[in-house]
């Protein structure tokens, strides 16, 4: 297994990495009729995002995705650019409904790596909780000193494989509060 590409958000004009979701979806390529497919070993959702926080929203800014068909409609009047095997559209600014809860984390720790689906907060030095109703940012919590680093990796220790791949994979599953 790959450890997968996630998708980042810009705030404060640093770069984090989503490492929890938990309420309503963010912009998906299905969302304009796209059927996205495996990019590579890294990508097996086919599509990654990078959001920005700016002014207290929450922006798309860009996508990369690969779609079945090549199918690739504009978004928000940007057209898609095509580099080697992707597609991506950039600048689009594109405002999201997004209401719920993300977890941001920059500043990997590398001996906490795990080499399969998506990093998860207890293995950064620095995790935030953002909440945001209708794609507005209304509350932000630094949670970094009650970070349990190294908790999942941990639990890779005593649980089946079955469950650490369907945890490694699962944006929802929470890591900081979970007895592993």
């Amino acid at each position: 297994m790959t450890g997968q590409i996630p998708d980042t958000f810009i705030y404060n004009e640093d770069k984090f990495e989503l490492v929890y979701l938990k309420g309503g979806d963010l912009i998906t390529p299905q969302d304009y009729g796209m059927n996205p497919q495996m990019l590579h070993t890294a990508c097996y959702r086919g599509f990654y995002s990078t959001y920005e926080i700016k002014d207290n929203q929450l922006l798309l800014q860009e996508m990369v995705v690969g779609e079945i068909t090549g199918q690739y409609p504009e978004i928000n009047g940007v057209e898609p650019k095509q580099q080697d095997y992707r597609v991506y559209y950039e600048n689009l600014s594109l405002l999201t409904d997004f209401t719920g809860v993300i977890r941001i984390a920059k500043e990997l720790i590398d001996t906490l790596y795990i080499h399969m689906g998506y990093q998860k907060g207890t293995a950064y030095k620095t995790l935030l909780e953002l909440k945001f109703q209708h794609g507005s940012l209304i509350n932000v919590k630094d949670l970094s000193k009650q970070n349990r680093k190294g908790a999942f990796k941990k639990s890779t220790e005593k649980t089946s494989p079955l469950n650490i791949i369907n945890n490694s994979f699962d944006l929802t599953f929470d890591d900081l509060l979970e007895e592993n």
